[in-house]
């Protein structure tokens, strides 16, 4: 197979989700012998601290237009393609051409939920997203909430092209009980303030995230207890107002941290909050289950899927719900049995297992869109 990788979304965005996604599965295509790669829009100095992570050297590349990539995300590809060749992009985009195979990746269906950007940004992604799950061929929907609300909001789909593939979890985070003296000088240094018990937030702070609920749930615990944030970008005016109003003196923000000083984060942790409400997948629940860290979330869109039966999920979106959930943590025998079920269940969370069931993916699509009959 000859396949074009678009790694536009390392443009879009400096980290998150999709970009990990991205990077764990370009880099795996890198090594699969048998294949023709080749990387569209690659940067090798990219500011986006995954792409710096991939291997340039042995790979194709490819510049797409002349046009700005700011212009570009919203736009079909705009280059020729070689015939019988499959395209794959980061972020929602297709070729118009008719001897391409189109695969394409669908996240969540926030913008259509009306929970991301505002319009008319809304609008132009709602707009991209529909054309390219018209022509894309094969459609991989990231949990099954994902495909659910897909084939919601855009029912002519036909189910048959869709495949349901988990993410990973990276193997940087791993239960080992004690760090290196370096990285926990290095902590010291980062958070002076880090005092145990602290329940940790990692993640964007977007409206769906529900911030505002792990806030007033950390306030509603024993005054000893601290919030300690990692991640989602600088706190804004209303945000550092509100930490201030509701856990004076009780609340860190750590920023973006690496893997390694937020897998010793999770491992010191008493609980991870995590109240979001609108997720394709779901990152850190993972993350902290594969850390040896107790998760308290909720029971709505995917997570449940990422997390089975080895967190608390709460249905009750109200802080004194999250409160009473963290506050079982208190009971060492269930504390424990969670945290085992955790180690357990992010083991079938894994890279390799999605880059496989990725790859058989392509196979199957490309042989029925160009099999000779």
């Amino acid at each position: 197979m000859n396949i074009y990788l678009d790694n536009n979304v390392f443009h879009i965005q400096e980290a998150g989700g999709v970009s990990v996604y991205w990077y764990e599965l370009a880099s795996r295509l890198s090594r699969q012998k048998g294949l023709a790669l080749t990387y569209i829009n690659a940067h090798a100095r990219s500011s986006n601290i995954f792409e710096r992570r991939l291997d340039y050297t042995s790979v194709s590349r490819k510049t797409e237009s002349f046009l700005p990539e700011r212009l570009l995300r919203y736009l079909p590809l705009q280059c020729k393609l070689p015939g019988v060749s499959l395209f794959h992009s980061g972020y929602m985009r297709t070729s118009r051409q008719k001897d391409v195979l189109n695969m394409l990746t669908v996240h969540d269906l926030i913008h259509e939920k009306g929970l991301a950007s505002a319009w008319p940004l809304s609008l132009f992604n709602t707009r991209l997203k529909k054309n390219s799950i018209s022509r894309a061929e094969g459609i991989i929907c990231i949990s099954e909430s994902t495909k659910k609300d897909l084939l919601h909001f855009y029912p002519d789909t036909h189910p048959d092209k869709i495949k349901v593939i988990l993410h990973g979890i990276s193997d940087a985070f791993s239960p080992t009980p004690h760090p290196s003296p370096y990285l926990s000088s290095h902590i010291t240094l980062l958070l002076p303030g880090l005092r145990p018990p602290f329940v940790l937030y990692v993640g964007g702070r977007k409206k769906y995230k529900q911030f505002p609920l792990a806030v007033q749930a950390v306030q509603a615990l024993d005054p000893s207890f601290q919030l300690v944030l990692v991640g989602g970008g600088p706190l804004s005016t209303e945000e550092r107002l509100s930490l201030e109003r509701w856990l004076p003196q009780r609340h860190l923000h750590a920023g973006t941290v690496s893997d390694n000083t937020l897998n010793h984060l999770y491992q010191q942790a008493w609980c991870l909050i995590y109240p979001s409400q609108a997720e394709g997948f779901g990152f850190p629940p993972g993350e902290a289950m594969k850390a040896g860290c107790p998760v308290v979330t909720t029971a709505h869109a995917s997570i449940p899927e990422v997390v089975g039966d080895a967190a608390i999920l709460v249905s009750d979106l109200r802080p004194a719900s999250f409160a009473q959930a963290i506050n079982c943590l208190k009971d060492p025998d269930k504390r424990k049995v969670l945290v085992q079920k955790g180690l357990i269940r992010s083991q079938s969370l894994s890279w390799d297992r999605c880059y496989r069931e990725t790859l058989d993916f392509y196979r199957y699509c490309y042989e029925r869109k160009f099999a000779t009959p």
